[in-house]
């Protein structure tokens, strides 16, 4: 009996409707304009060595599958450049400048509401688990569409630390709903993150097929030599709204 399901969220329940790299120099831009209106002007090359900081953390991440937000690159690049009297409390709201512009681009897909609304009305648990560079970005998105008020809990790397397939970072739900693990579907668009994820942790994983890659996605995981197996679905599905039929069926299986 599946009594909980896990979201992924970006390529899932959202999508980005933008450009990465205009979005990307945008949050620089942003970033460095907040820091020089609060009397910290920054080196010119700040905003490239940011970049760069992110780019090889998020690289070294999927590799250790722990973490890297994007505070820490902002602190190891302040650090970098020697840059030590920038009070702790500026850097979150500095962070929140950066993503600003990528915020606004974020979209539910059409059916992705009513579809948390059938499931929470048949009494199923609901958790999202997203692996990203900053938790309150996560956070605002899904107030952003009204999403939010479905999961409990609401987790993401940033947050946890562990990120997808780590089957590590499933544990926090485990351990919230008390429910096995056979029991709970991971529902998410990347089968080397959400599938082999939920299949290392002892879930069960459907795929949502089709869907645009979110701008992360060309850092994927190193397998492990038994890993192929775990890599195919229990179900897939090209529309959200085909979920609840797929649960049907798998409370229907001897």
């Amino acid at each position: 009996m599946i009594r909980g399901v896990v979201f992924d969220l970006g390529g899932t329940l959202m999508y980005f409707d933008g450009d990465w790299d205009a979005v990307n120099a945008r949050g620089d831009a942003e970033m460095c304009a907040y820091f020089d209106s609060r009397g910290y002007p920054l080196p010119v090359s700040f905003a490239e060595n940011f970049r760069a900081l992110r780019e090889a953390g998020r690289k070294r991440a999927t590799e250790t599958h722990l973490e890297y937000t994007a505070e820490q690159a902002l602190n190891d690049t302040l650090t970098q450049h020697n840059i030590c009297w920038i009070p702790d409390g500026v850097l979150p709201y500095a962070v929140k400048k950066y993503f600003d512009g990528e915020e606004a681009l974020w979209r539910a897909y059409e059916d992705a509401r009513a579809l948390l609304e059938i499931l929470s009305a048949r009494g199923l648990r609901l958790a999202l688990l997203s692996n990203a560079t900053d938790h309150a970005l996560i956070e605002r998105m899904t107030r952003n569409a009204n999403l939010a008020e479905f999961f409990d809990p609401l987790l993401s790397s940033a947050k946890i630390l562990h990120r997808k397939p780590d089957p590590r970072a499933f544990q926090p739900i485990l351990d919230a709903w008390q429910i096995r693990a056979h029991e709970i579907v991971m529902v998410g668009d990347a089968p080397s993150f959400d599938i082999l994820g939920a299949h290392r942790a002892g879930l069960r994983g459907v795929l949502i097929e089709g869907r645009e890659p979110t701008g992360a996605s060309h850092f994927k995981p190193q397998l492990e030599g038994n890993d192929e197996p775990l890599l195919q679905p229990d179900a897939m599905i090209s529309q959200l709204s085909e979920l609840p039929d797929v649960i049907e069926a798998m409370n229907g299986e001897k």
